[in-house]
């Protein structure tokens, strides 16, 4: 049952604030601790944003798309209510480029499929050459019986070793983006002033001096560019897994080896293939590492493609994006109009919307009807609100590529116009994982809990999924039932120069303060 976790306290319990989650009361080994129990359970994936409370009285409407309008089915005057399509661009260009990004990702993934069949295959034959067996070299699903054991193992750990390296793929093809985009909003922030263009320089460094735009934007370049580092190190070590694992199948069949080598590290990063032969096209034999990671890259650059085709496709329907009246229309049918044209005007009835923006990275995680909670800036109740809107194109008033986003609210808000807003968007929910109280997980250098075992505290990493509100998806690390420590009561209040931080977005206790006397655990410093 989400949103009310309860842990069974052998001693005496404190139920914290707004969490929902009764903490069990300790005594370790070198002093007192309050604890939880690692349960199962859903956890919300939100996207925390900071927003602008408007009066929807009033909003100018753009296609986000360029186009020739083939459609305006409202009049100065009309009452609409939302969701209404109001007018509509010639799509048939873009029905085309939607199903031409359909088949070009069908045929990426078809490449991949191709890619992992002709390793298994390769593995296959090893197996069956090193026990003298005339099985097939591809075993048939059909058929499972005819499978030894060690060829069954033998395929599973190669299937193991290919998720490695795509999703590693993946992971580092992000970190890039993200890297680029960081980039390039350093140099709109510190275009002022030459001396913090250079970020070849520690951040640190060339932060000193600079204004606090540009030394938060050198911070988050330097941080972008150590992910980069970090995944495609991560990459590298799947890429010369599987090498290796072909390496030997390779040699077991006493064949030369076509295209084991995993090719250079910079080339790993971005999916690159240059040094790798083409072996399984053109000598039959399994495909390298590297180009399954080529294929990989190509995949999502194929998605992201179709994800864009759609996304312009679907701006092609203007729609109201709530009750109102039309106060004007500009265009008629056959009339041409820009992606930032304002083409109706609406009138709304009294609703109020939040407005926020969202980074190319996350565009791609918020859809129109997603749920949040807007507290506006000095409230202590949050509102329910629904996504009405996201913009196809940047708003050109900011510096970075950031996406406008609008959200109505269905509750009363005693908020002015203009008042700043804290958003809780939920993206997406995870079912059935393990989970802990966010206060629970810390971060110095690496992600950790503390289990008590046996009445000692175990420093334990961790792997993070999900961080929610109040509870956090643990992946790897922890098992149903142990007892995570929340604080350690016996410890100093932390102070300013502590190294322990948080989870960001943590809090554990409703996103407010502890319990009274509840410290938190320092792990650092």
């Amino acid at each position: 049952m989400r949103g009310r976790i309860i842990v069974a306290a052998t001693t005496a319990a404190v139920i914290a604030a707004g969490g929902g989650v009764a903490y069990a009361q300790a005594q370790g080994s070198s002093g007192s601790y309050r604890t939880a129990t690692v349960t199962v359970g859903d956890v919300d994936k939100i996207l925390a944003l900071a927003g602008t409370i408007a009066a929807s009285s009033r909003q100018d409407l753009s296609f986000g798309i360029g186009g020739t309008v083939s459609k305006v089915a409202v009049e100065a005057g009309d009452t609409v209510t939302s969701g209404d399509v109001l007018a509509k661009l010639d799509d048939t260009g873009l029905d085309t480029a939607v199903t031409k990004a359909r088949a070009n990702l069908a045929k990426a993934k078809a490449q991949l499929e191709s890619d992992q069949n002709s390793q298994s295959s390769t593995v296959a034959k090893s197996v069956n050459s090193g026990q003298g067996s005339s099985a097939p070299s591809t075993p048939s699903t059909s058929s499972p019986s005819a499978i030894s054991p060690q060829l069954m193992a033998a395929l599973a750990a190669l299937k193991t070793q290919q998720s490695a390296v795509t999703a590693a793929q993946s992971e580092a093809t992000a970190a890039i983006t993200a890297a680029k985009a960081a980039l390039s909003a350093q140099s709109d922030a510190c275009s002022a002033d030459e001396s913090a263009a250079d970020t070849g320089a520690d951040a640190s460094e060339a932060a000193a001096g600079l204004p606090d735009e540009c030394a938060a934007a050198l911070a988050t370049v330097q941080g972008a560019q150590d992910e980069v580092s970090d995944k495609q190190d991560t990459l590298q070590a799947a890429l010369e897994i599987l090498s290796q694992t072909l390496a030997g199948a390779i040699q077991e069949l006493g064949t030369a080896s076509p295209g084991a080598t995993t090719g250079g590290s910079d080339d790993a990063g971005q999916g690159s293939s240059a040094d790798a032969p083409s072996g399984a096209s053109s000598g039959g034999g399994a495909a390298s590492a590297a180009m399954l990671a080529q294929d990989q890259a190509s995949i999502d650059t194929a998605e992201a493609a179709l994800t864009e085709a759609e996304r312009n496709r679907d701006a092609a329907s203007l729609t109201a994006p709530f009750d109102g009246t039309i106060l004007s229309v500009a265009p008629a049918k056959g009339d041409t109009v820009a992606a930032e044209d304002v083409v109706i005007v609406i009138v709304g009835d009294g609703d109020t919307t939040a407005t926020t923006t969202v980074t190319t990275e996350q565009v791609g995680d918020v859809k129109v009807g997603q749920t949040a909670s807007v507290t506006p800036a000095g409230a202590t109740k949050a509102v329910p609100a629904t996504v009405t809107s996201i913009g196809l194109l940047p708003d050109s008033s900011s510096d970075t590529a950031a996406y406008p986003v609008t959200l109505l609210l269905s509750g009363s808000v005693a908020a002015p116009e203009g008042s700043t807003a804290s958003i809780a968007l939920i993206t997406g929910t995870i079912k059935g994982a393990l989970t802990v109280p966010s206060s629970a997980v810390s971060t110095t250098g690496r992600t950790t809990v503390t289990l008590m075992t046996d009445g000692k505290e175990v420093l334990t990493p961790v792997t993070v999924g999900v961080v929610g509100s109040t509870r956090t998806s643990i992946t790897q690390g922890v098992t149903k039932g142990q007892e995570v420590v929340i604080a350690d009561l016996s410890a100093e209040l932390p102070s300013g120069d502590g190294s322990s931080t948080r989870i960001p977005g943590s809090g554990g206790f409703g996103g407010g303060a502890p319990p009274s006397g509840l410290r938190q655990l320092r792990t650092g410093g």
